[in-house]
């Protein structure tokens, strides 16, 4: 049953005035009727967020979290791919470190043999000969294995001199060489894939 205001109005009106009651029946005033210049606040005049907008400022978050993360995996990927390849260009730093006084062993029995006499007896000439080629062959393996592993003679001798790759024992009065230059090799030094394994003794030339 539809309820009828304006005919309940007038039937309440004009009962009012059979019975001598000349004053008006308030009108009811229902619930559900808006209010007149009502206002609904918005999320942001109530001062909460918008949930769209909290929850895009969520997805953000969450994305330079992982683009973080992603960037903190790669230089831990790179660190370690530079360390396992150091770790494989020296990993024989020390054993090449040991075997250095064999190849000078071999480089002062070569300059001993060839201080014998220039003229000995045959025999003698043929042992002393055949002594020598056995070193220099020993020598050429031990360089040969040297270079395979990344283990490079420093070519001192007239070379300037440069205290990264020399060490300096004296100096020699040299008026044919240049100052500071390298005019003697006491002890071969050895770069390991250009990282020095140990600097060769050399004697400087000053002005004479």
């Amino acid at each position: 049953m539809i309820f009828n205001f304006k005919r309940w109005r007038t039937m309440n009106q004009d009962e009012n005035k059979s019975n001598g009651n000349a004053e008006p029946m308030e009108e009811p005033l229902l619930d559900d009727e808006p209010v007149s210049g009502a206002h609904c606040p918005t999320p942001e005049e109530d001062g909460r967020e918008d949930p769209l907008t909290a929850a895009e400022h969520r997805a953000e978050e969450h994305r330079q979290s992982m683009l973080r993360a992603l960037a903190d995996l790669e230089n831990v990927r790179r660190r370690t791919a530079r360390e396992s390849e150091q770790n494989r260009k020296y990993a024989l730093e020390g054993f090449a470190k040991d075997l250095l006084p064999v190849a000078d062993n071999l480089e002062r029995a070569l300059q001993a043999i060839r201080q014998q006499p220039e003229e000995p007896s045959e025999p003698a000439r043929k042992a002393l000969s055949a002594l020598v080629d056995g070193v220099e062959m020993i020598r050429a393996e031990l360089n040969k294995a040297f270079q395979k592993h990344g283990v490079v003679r420093i070519e001192a001798l007239n070379a300037p001199f440069d205290p990264h790759l020399h060490q300096a024992v004296m100096e020699v009065p040299s008026p044919d060489a240049l100052p500071g230059s390298v005019v003697m090799e006491l002890q071969a030094g050895y770069l390991l894939n250009d990282r020095l394994l140990r600097p060769a003794m050399v004697g400087v030339a000053k002005d004479a």
